[in-house]
């Protein structure tokens, strides 16, 4: 899992840094950090997966706390949006929380499932 965090830490990265950097490239009308959201998530657990590296249980459950509020925050921006009717698809913000949502949401899943896991495999050794 471990491994794992790390890949969708980076991809987060890389998504940011895409926003921010090429902002001309996908589309934006002009630079905002606000684009570079899903590096600073990413980032966030790209420490979680470190410090998993001494302390597991620790840094795992970081990893996902982050990816959660990641994945709640590109939510908190997408369904208000659609109910009332402003979200345009078109835009490169709303793919730039779209992408990072996904990704949140589909890591959350999986730790998750792998959090379950072990606690179904400790409880079995006992």
């Amino acid at each position: 899992m471990k491994n794992l965090t790390f890949l969708f830490s980076i991809l987060l990265i890389i998504i940011g840094a895409v926003g921010y950097f090429a902002w001309e490239a996908i589309g934006a009308s002009k630079q905002s950090i606000t684009a570079a959201i899903p590096a600073f998530v990413g980032i966030l657990m790209l420490i979680g997966a470190i410090i998993a590296g001494k302390n597991h249980m620790a840094g795992m459950h970081i990893a996902v706390l982050f990816a959660l509020l990641g994945g709640l925050a590109g939510l908190g921006r997408l369904i208000p949006s659609a109910i009332k009717g402003t979200l345009d698809w078109g835009a490169s913000s709303t793919m730039l929380i779209l992408v990072m949502t996904v990704v949140c949401v589909i890591y959350t899943i999986l730790a998750v499932r792998s959090f379950i896991a072990a606690r179904k495999a400790r409880s079995s050794e006992s």
